[in-house]
């Protein structure tokens, strides 16, 4: 059942703000603008990557889409098959009767003193030829439709061939772009650096703020057990990735039960609320999987993760649960994430306005 990441909205916000005052605390303008100009520059690598991110959305949603018209057609195809047997069977059993009762209707024609009785055998005997006639015809007919659904199938086929091959095409131009954005986040961290070295202590902590978020949207060594990351809360929900790049696919084609969001593999995982955690590796087509039992009574799924943090336990909202990656059915590095509301097995909402209303 595949970093692109925007900054938080309240962290640009609180930059541009704040970005006027830094010359009277001591910052030089030059200085000052090669911070901007490392931070147009991760928005743009960002910008890239959701844009790369909505086309790897699209051609997965296209290929879902083929399979299942794939799928239909082998099940007609299979069908016909089948009736197809049957009408030959008949066809069969028919013509040898033909070929051995040659003289039949004559037989009974002669053959009996009741010219009553002789008539009605005759009908049976012809209704008996038309029943066979018409099987034969059906049979004729289904033949015809079962070369048009093969060269439909092989028409879909190719396609989906190609689509699959456009697929792998955008997903390394999707892990590209996640390179990019790392070029980039590293590039604003060291400009960070030198800000907070000539900054006052108050300018200081909020450009260190600044780097700690983006240091939560890199990829980790692993670890991390207990570790809390701090971030935007909204409405009681913190983004269960930081920056990660992603579109609304949920349902559709695939019958997407959650949102794919891309980031490079081992970026921290974290709680979206406090509550208790468990992990289950392997599980199909999720690979490892955290299962977050919310204290609203919600679930959050975590799916594809490259590793664990810890093991089961009662985890506070932002403790690092895991890192991204790519196990099970993936075509790229992100995190499969749902909301299941009431419990594991309630139904599942598609969680994108609130991701959305979250900043990530």
């Amino acid at each position: 059942m595949a970093a692109f990441r925007r900054i938080p909205a309240v962290v640009i916000a609180m930059a541009f703000v704040l970005a006027p005052a830094l010359t009277a605390q001591g910052v030089t303008t030059s200085t000052q603008d090669e911070l901007n100009a490392a931070r147009a520059k991760l928005s743009e690598a960002r910008g890239a990557a959701q844009a790369a991110a909505a086309e790897y959305a699209d051609a997965e949603a296209k290929q879902a889409e083929t399979q299942n018209h794939i799928n239909e057609l082998l099940d007609a195809i299979e069908k016909q098959k089948a009736r197809a047997a049957e009408l030959k069977a008949i066809a069969t059993q028919r013509a040898l009767y033909a070929y051995t009762h040659r003289d039949a209707k004559l037989d009974v024609l002669v053959g009996t003193g009741d010219a009553v009785k002789a008539i009605r055998q005759t009908q049976m005997i012809e209704r008996a030829n038309e029943t066979d006639n018409n099987a034969i015809r059906r049979l004729a007919a289904i033949n015809a439709d079962l070369k048009v659904q093969q060269t439909e199938l092989e028409v879909v086929e190719k396609a989906q061939a190609q689509i699959t091959s456009q697929l792998d095409v955008k997903s390394r131009t999707l892990q590209a772009a996640l390179a990019e954005i790392q070029v980039a986040t590293n590039a604003l961290q060291a400009k960070l650096d030198q800000e907070i070295a000539a900054a006052n202590a108050a300018r200081a902590a909020q450009l260190a703020a600044e780097k700690a978020l983006l240091a939560a949207s890199k990829p980790s060594s692993g670890g991390g057990a207990g570790q809390i990351v701090n971030g935007p809360v909204v409405n009681g929900f913190m983004c269960p990735v930081s920056g990660a790049a992603y579109t609304n696919d949920f349902g559709g084609a695939r019958n997407h039960g959650g949102i794919d969001m891309f980031v490079p593999t081992g970026t921290p995982l974290v709680a979206t609320k406090s509550g208790s955690v468990s992990y289950v590796p392997f599980e199909g087509a999720g690979g490892n999987t955290v299962y977050l039992y919310g204290s609203d009574g919600n679930t959050y799924f975590y799916g594809h993760l490259s590793s664990f943090a810890g093991g089961a336990r009662t985890a506070s909202q932002g403790e690092i649960l895991g890192y991204s990656g790519m196990t099970g059915n993936a075509g790229a590095p992100h995190l499969h994430f749902e909301i299941r509301v009431g419990g594991p097995n309630g139904g599942k909402i598609n969680p994108y306005p609130t991701l959305k209303a979250s900043g990530c």
